[in-house]
């Protein structure tokens, strides 16, 4: 019998006579080391670190850290009890920084956090922790799960004064950013639960004139949870429910004056007029709101150090309710600008989502989340919700973030419908 991480050379062996009938206990002769991997703000991170046995200098292998909050699990060495050293990939035994070591007893299980920066890679911390910290069940524990919470904004602020060629006025714009997250996990059984909140504002006052309405640039709140038992450490059957929806009324500003015809389910169709710099209403606060469910396979496609592909298809079921929501839909017959109210429908059929996220440099990284869901019962198009984000780590709580997303909803507009941000961000961690 052989037991341990390495080669087959360097695993521990052990010969055991069993008689028929007979159960025989082996006394461990080997150790557990499980290596959690985190920047300087305690986020998990991929980084990459090798162990060396200390007495014969013998190189155990390359281990990266997991990120938690996507369902990966820690490796776990099992090796031969002894001093080892943990060291920088591509460093020696001799290295005389971005090294720690570490003892394991014979039957011990060593509970370590790796501390390293995630724009150079130098160590920046290290030692053993307790397996709560790590959030590892033990007895008398009482609970799996782990939190993260980002607040996160950007703002503008600009004053125009006797500037040749431009209005005098002041402009404030505001986006904030939320983010929860919340994971359990214990044995098979992974569930990871997401609460998003992006908000966005713009306020225009120009010195001669009335303040122009204050304008929504974004809004969106994401709630979802996903539990997946995992089969093994690849793949596993998954179930998902969630909301997606805006939280503020939707207003949209006429820039001269405009008639406004609103196309109601009822058949009615109401004319109104607004003048230049005034507001009409085309949703109501959570006037547009898809409830999702559904049920698959949840299959870890690709990770290393740099980069993450995981994929997830099934069934799903969708519920898109509308509160006095309307789509422009121009008719080239009428003077007037026309909307048309948009009604409640069901829909069932297969979805599919691809993510990833890749570490492209030492300070820029690549997440994307494509989600696609064909109904079943409809000839359209298939719903494609695109969602990027390339960001540019400036320093430890600023970063530069291009985002771009494109939603494909034939069922609701014929358009697609693409949204960009460049955005320096400054974030903060609340847990």
């Amino acid at each position: 019998m052989r037991v341990g991480s390495g080669t087959a050379a360097q695993m521990s062996q052990h010969s055991i006579e069993v008689g028929a009938g007979k159960t025989v206990t082996v006394e461990p002769t080997w150790a557990g080391l499980k290596v959690e991997v985190v920047d300087t703000q305690n986020i998990p991170h991929r980084g990459t670190y090798e162990i060396i046995r200390s007495g014969e200098r013998e190189v155990f292998g390359i281990g990266y850290g997991a990120d938690v909050l996507q369902g990966e699990s820690l490796l776990v060495w099992l090796l031969e009890p002894g001093l080892y050293r943990i060291v920088r990939t591509g460093e020696t035994y001799r290295a005389r920084k971005d090294f720690s070591t570490v003892f394991l007893p014979a039957g011990g299980m060593v509970h370590f956090k790796l501390v390293i920066d995630s724009d150079t890679g130098d160590f920046r911390g290290s030692g053993i922790v307790s397996p709560e910290e790590m959030g590892v069940k033990v007895a008398g524990a009482t609970s799996n799960w782990t939190l993260r919470a980002t607040a996160s904004g950007a703002a503008n602020l600009s004053t125009t004064d006797n500037f040749v060629g431009r209005a005098n006025q002041s402009t404030v714009g505001v986006t904030a950013f939320f983010d929860a997250y919340a994971t359990y996990e214990n044995g098979p059984h992974f569930f990871s639960g997401i609460f998003e909140l992006e908000e966005g504002f713009l306020q225009v006052d120009p010195d001669n004139g009335r303040k122009l309405p204050t304008q929504q640039t974004q809004d969106r709140l994401r709630i979802e949870g996903l539990y997946t038992k995992f089969i093994n450490e690849h793949w596993g059957p998954y179930v998902r429910v969630g909301l997606l929806t805006n939280v503020f009324p939707a207003e949209t500003l006429v820039t001269e004056p405009i008639d406004v015809a609103f196309n109601r389910l009822d058949g009615s169709r109401q004319v109104i007029g607004f003048a230049a710099n005034e507001q009409y209403r085309t949703a109501d606060a959570f006037g547009s709101l898809r409830l999702i469910e559904g049920f698959g396979v949840n299959v870890r496609l690709f990770r290393n150090q740099n980069a993450t592909i995981n994929w997830r298809g099934g069934l799903g079921l969708r519920q898109n309710r509308f509160a006095n929501t309307f789509v422009e839909t121009d008719l080239p017959g009428t003077p007037e600008l026309d909307l048309f109210e948009i009604d409640d429908f069901d829909q069932e059929g297969l979805e599919t989502t691809l993510l990833g996220n890749v570490r492209l440099t030492r300070r820029l990284s690549y997440i994307t989340d494509l989600e696609i869901f064909a109904d079943i019962d409809d000839t359209d198009d298939p719903t494609i919700d695109w969602r990027n984000t390339l960001s540019l780590r400036v320093s430890r709580f600023l970063s530069l973030d291009y985002t771009f997303d494109l939603l494909e909803f034939p069922q609701v507009s014929a358009e697609t419908q693409t949204r960009q941000n460049l955005l320096l961000r400054l974030s903060f961690d609340l847990l």
